[in-house]
């Protein structure tokens, strides 16, 4: 008797594997448009939150940044703090009022770089017309030498102040000659209006808004070159976080620098509508600042020259011993954005 072995249907398998095949593509398709869905991807994670404190208009890469999504292209929802004076500025940064500050070098010097928790990333600006002084002409103020005997406010210890002395230097007038009346910055525009003082010294912002309220009643003075300023980037090296978003608050300020040296008309534009200020005043913005992204070793200089000025006026104790301002400075973060604008070594 002949047995016939029975072969079963083969269709079901190949069905089977038909199936699978399908699912595996299904899954590797949908793993794929994930992967492209989340690559820009990055910009699905919560943006980290992050205050820059500045005074005046050291802002202004910060407030193009801003204004061009470039701090939100790299992750950040940054908030910009005007605190009126670079001091107020970077004294928020230590009181951990801010992530990053723009300051001046007074506030800087101040401190003791050996026992401060801060370091400078960059400079973002400087100025070599950064101050001016604004007098009353109902109470005599017309020239220079107008200021003997005069009430002049000033926030001491900051650039303003600086410039006063400077300035008073330059044009033969003593110390003890000129009552210097010290009050906060923001105080100074109101005192002036109420005749409380006679002029204050102060950075341009102020001056500018100053002038507008006394109207022919304003007298300016103005020395070019008296009294530099560097807008300073400064963060805290105790706090792990601002360390971490430094790369990315430096890239989008470079690629604000970019859009300024591009697009010089928009920008103006753009920081027209942010101050309110007039054409002129921008134009004169542009005349007198360099708006670069850099380390450069002058930056030493600069510091040591304001540490030996407020030493002098007693406006702070000497140190121990002179401070070696190398050893608050961290060029590694800007050289990898941007090498050829680091001229700083690494301590």
């Amino acid at each position: 008797m002949c047995t016939q072995r029975v072969v079963p249907p083969r269709r079901p398998i190949r069905r089977w594997l038909a199936g699978l095949s399908l699912a595996l593509l299904i899954v590797i398709a949908g793993c794929k448009q994930k992967q492209e869905t989340a690559a820009p991807g990055q910009n699905k994670l919560a943006p980290v939150a992050v205050t820059i404190c500045h005074g005046s208009v050291t802002d202004i890469l910060p407030r193009i940044a801003l204004e061009q999504g470039y701090f939100t292209e790299e992750g950040l929802a940054v908030t910009l703090n005007d605190m009126s004076d670079g001091r107020r500025a970077f004294e928020g940064l230590l009181q951990g009022e801010c992530n990053f500050a723009v300051n001046g070098a007074p506030p800087i010097v101040r401190v003791d770089p050996q026992k401060t928790n801060f370091t400078i990333l960059a400079t973002v600006l400087s100025d070599d017309d950064s101050a001016k002084i604004i007098g009353r002409r109902d109470r005599g103020i017309n020239q220079p030498l107008d200021l003997k005997g005069k009430r002049i406010g000033v926030k001491k210890g900051i650039i303003g102040h600086l410039f006063l002395d400077l300035f008073m230097m330059k044009h033969g007038l003593e110390q003890s000659e000129v009552t210097q009346v010290f009050m906060d910055s923001d105080k100074l525009q109101a005192a002036l209006a109420s005749g409380e003082i006679d002029g204050f010294s102060m950075t341009n912002k102020m001056i500018v808004a100053a002038a507008k309220d006394l109207g022919d009643q304003a007298t300016v003075f103005s020395e070019r070159g008296l009294a530099s300023i560097f807008g300073v980037l400064t963060t805290r090296t105790d706090i792990p976080e601002d360390l971490q978003t430094a790369p990315q608050v430096l890239r989008a300020l470079v690629r604000a620098e970019q859009f300024v040296r591009s697009e010089p008309a928009a920008a103006k534009a753009l920081l027209l509508k942010a101050y309110t200020f007039s054409d002129q005043e921008i134009e004169d913005i542009w005349a007198r600042t360099s708006i670069e992204v850099a380390l450069a070793n002058s930056i030493f200089a600069h510091l040591e020259d304001q540490y030996k000025w407020q030493v002098e006026r007693d406006l702070t104790p000497a140190l121990p011993a002179f401070p070696n301002y190398l050893t608050v400075v961290s060029p590694a973060y800007l050289s990898a954005i941007k090498p050829d604008s680091v001229s700083v070594n690494s301590h």
